[in-house]
């Protein structure tokens, strides 16, 4: 997921063209590296503890390309290129995708933007960082097993962004599912709109993924989530309050989450608060509530972040969370051997302590 991703400056190349029409172009090579130790009790077979390096604790590491094109009139040329990887053994991220965190080009002008290509949806654009803390070893919502798609990237997409008017914005987005004789099979559209101005924030969208088996095996079930957030900033505290809700009709083939034996239903509220220390410190405290309406069972997140920074580039990061499954739920933070949807055992509790740096180039 691209969670607190930010592009910087710092290898930029402009190419200028002489003659009647000069149109400048710019290619920005940048990344983040995200790395650390942590300690997690009840992995392997759900007794036991383990210490170990950790990958991409807030974002995953990554490195990209992004370019931009000026072709007269507004109106300009862009793409974006990322490369995730991981830093504890240099492997990628997604095996067998180079580009896993961003692959598109399009068009943006005053108009808005549209792009095509491999593409993250609003809720991770919008809501993921502002509203729902990120994080792949700490309990972020997004890891639970019906709400992957608050913060997802999909294939073979198109994407409008609207301009930002009077702090309102809005866009859509819509995936082809590339089966032949099916429009609908494997299809996904996402569709969202938010409002900030001064120190107030909200967010909201809506996502529908069809199950994309092939043939006669098709389903016609679909994923639905809707996902509201909002925020507000006090001086030097932030207030963030977000919900999501999931309906799976029943088992299919999706992009953002792995088959489930049955329809599903469930909902998660996440309640956090940032507040800024020092201008190098601040911390956060999250409270995460997961209930499965269909199974009757829930789950219960507590966490803490701090993040010190030692430059703008360069962080110190310490996160603690501690999940609680009731009722027969099996979600985990760190997957165990159990092959239970959610990667953990049933009523097992976890927590996880993570220590890091984060390096942004």
């Amino acid at each position: 997921m691209s969670t607190f991703i930010k592009f910087g400056a710092a290898a930029i190349l402009t190419l200028g063209a002489s003659g009647v029409a000069c149109a400048q172009s710019s290619v920005t090579i940048s990344g983040v590296i995200d790395t650390g130790f942590g300690y997690t009790t009840n992995v392997g077979n759900g007794s036991q503890n383990k210490v170990g390096a950790l990958n991409s604790i807030l974002g995953v590491s990554n490195v990209g390309f992004r370019g931009k094109e000026d072709l007269g009139g507004g109106l300009n040329a862009v793409f974006n290129l990322q490369a995730g990887f991981n830093p504890t053994n240099g492997s990628q991220s997604s095996s067998g995708q180079l580009f896993s965190r961003n692959s598109l080009v399009g068009l943006e002008s005053s108009s808005g933007a549209l792009t095509v290509g491999k593409q993250w949806n609003f809720n991770d654009d919008w809501l993921v960082g502002s509203v729902f803390k990120g994080g792949y070893n700490s309990g972020a919502i997004f890891k639970f097993s019906e709400f992957d798609a608050v913060s997802e990237i999909y294939n073979n997409t198109i994407k409008y962004v609207s301009p930002e008017v009077g702090g309102f914005q809005g866009g859509v987005m819509y995936g082809f599912g590339e089966a032949a004789g099916s429009l609908r099979t494997g299809q996904v559209y996402n569709i969202a709109a938010k409002y900030a101005q001064g120190p107030f924030f909200v967010g909201i969208t809506f996502d529908r993924e069809q199950d994309a088996t092939v043939g006669l095996t098709n389903t016609g079930n679909v994923l639905k989530l809707t996902t509201l957030g909002a925020s507000y900033t006090i001086n030097a505290l932030k207030l963030r309050l977000g919900a999501a809700r999931s309906d799976i009709s029943g088992p299919g083939s999706f992009q953002s989450i792995p088959s489930l034996p049955t329809a599903r239903k469930a909902y998660a509220v996440e309640a956090g608060v940032d507040y800024t220390f020092t201008p190098a410190f601040t911390g956060s405290a999250d409270v995460i509530y997961r209930k499965n309406t269909t199974l009757s069972n829930n789950t219960k997140v507590y966490r803490l972040l701090g993040i010190y920074s030692l430059s703008k580039r360069t962080s110190l990061i310490a996160n603690l969370a501690y999940l609680s499954n009731g009722d027969g739920a099996t979600e985990s933070l760190i997957n165990t051997n159990s092959t239970a949807i959610g990667g953990g055992y049933a009523n097992q509790h976890q927590t996880a302590l993570a220590l890091g740096i984060r390096h942004t180039f």
